[in-house]
C-alpha cells in the first residue's frame, strides 16, 4: 500500500510547477520534417523504378503476344497480304504497316479455317507508338506469305 501511495503522489505538481508541458519543440519538429522528406524522397525514387519496370514488363509482354498471335495466323495457313486487298476473313493480315497490322488484330481479327485470331484485350495503337518505346521490325519472306517480327524497345509507358 506504501508503495502504491508513493507512486500517486509522486505524480503531483509541485508549487510552481501548474502547467504541463504540451507539444514539440521546434528542434523536434525540424528533426521530423526532416526525416520525412529523406523517406518521402526515397520511396519516391524506389516506386518510380518499379513503374517504370512494370512497364518494360508489359511492353515485353505485348510483343511476346504478338509474335504468339502472328506466328499461329501464319502456322494455320494465313498470309501476310500488303495494303487494302488483304481481307482478314480469308486469311490475309495486313502486314503494310505496324498500325494497319495492329488495328486489324485488336479490331477484327483474322480468321483461316474457322479459328479467328485476335487479340483480347486490344492493345493500344497510341500506346504502342509512343515516342518510340515500342518498336516494331518486319521481316517478309515469300511471295504472298509474311513473317512479322515484333520487338520492344525499353522506355517510357508501352
Amino acid at each position: 500500500m506504501k508503495l502504491i501511495r508513493k507512486l500517486l503522489y509522486s505524480n503531483r505538481s509541485y508549487p510552481g510547477r501548474d502547467r504541463k508541458v504540451r507539444g514539440l519543440s521546434t528542434a523536434e519538429l525540424v528533426g521530423i520534417i526532416v526525416i520525412v522528406g529523406i523517406l518521402g524522397a526515397l520511396g519516391g525514387t524506389y516506386v518510380n523504378g518499379l513503374v517504370t519496370q512494370a512497364n518494360n514488363n508489359a511492353g515485353n509482354q505485348n510483343a511476346t503476344t504478338l509474335n504468339t498471335v502472328t506466328a499461329s495466323i501464319f502456322a494455320a495457313g494465313g498470309d501476310g497480304t500488303q495494303g487494302a486487298s488483304s481481307d482478314p476473313t480469308k486469311g490475309q493480315l495486313d502486314t503494310s504497316s505496324e498500325t494497319n497490322c495492329l488495328t486489324v488484330l485488336n479490331t477484327t481479327g483474322v480468321t483461316v479455317n474457322g479459328v479467328t485470331y485476335k487479340m483480347t484485350p486490344p492493345i493500344s495503337t497510341a500506346a504502342m507508338n509512343t515516342e518510340a518505346t515500342a518498336s516494331k521490325s518486319y521481316t517478309f519472306t515469300g511471295s504472298g506469305t509474311a513473317n512479322v517480327v515484333w520487338s520492344f524497345t525499353q522506355g517510357g509507358t508501352p
